[in-house]
């Protein structure tokens, strides 16, 4: 019988989680630096091409990447030929993000590599364990997103 208070780890979801997309995204970001990208770089790569361009704030919700980082990142992400600002020709202060030809095409290249990624993490489980497994991913983050605005009237 365990005590009051002490948490067992190998039942603790939030632990689960992390330690199952830290072993995904370590091995894959092994991958990625044979192109010269991080982790990072590939989710705004991979958003940008599945969303089209996007303002940073539409950008920094699909890729969960805190906006100021975010917007440092751009900066390298240009700096690198791999993703353009362009104004909005309906409003001027709007700045619309996307990628290069060559870094869609690079996009392309390393989408077939994510999905192998995602058969590993998923090997084992029915088509429908997987719908089950992300549709309690995408229930988990909306409680979050309800708990987050939940602290902010606070």
């Amino acid at each position: 019988m365990e005590a009051p208070g002490v948490l067992d780890l190998r039942q603790y979801v939030p632990y689960l989680l992390n330690r199952a997309a830290h072993r995904v995204a370590d091995a894959f970001a092994r991958e990625l630096a044979a192109f010269d990208l991080t982790l990072p770089m590939w989710r705004v790569m991979a958003s940008l091409r599945s969303a089209g361009p996007q303002r940073l704030g539409e950008l920094s919700k699909l890729t969960t990447i805190e906006t100021s980082t975010l917007s440092r990142l751009v900066g390298q992400m240009q700096d690198k030929g791999l993703v353009r600002r362009t104004r909005s020709s309906g409003d001027a202060r709007a700045v619309a993000l996307s990628l290069t030809r060559r870094a869609a095409a690079l996009t392309d290249r390393i989408v077939p590599l994510a999905l192998r990624y995602e058969q590993a993490a998923l090997r084992g489980m029915s088509d429908a364990e997987v719908a089950i497994l992300k549709r309690l991913l995408a229930q988990m983050h909306e409680n979050f997103a309800g708990l987050m605005h939940d602290k902010s009237a606070d």
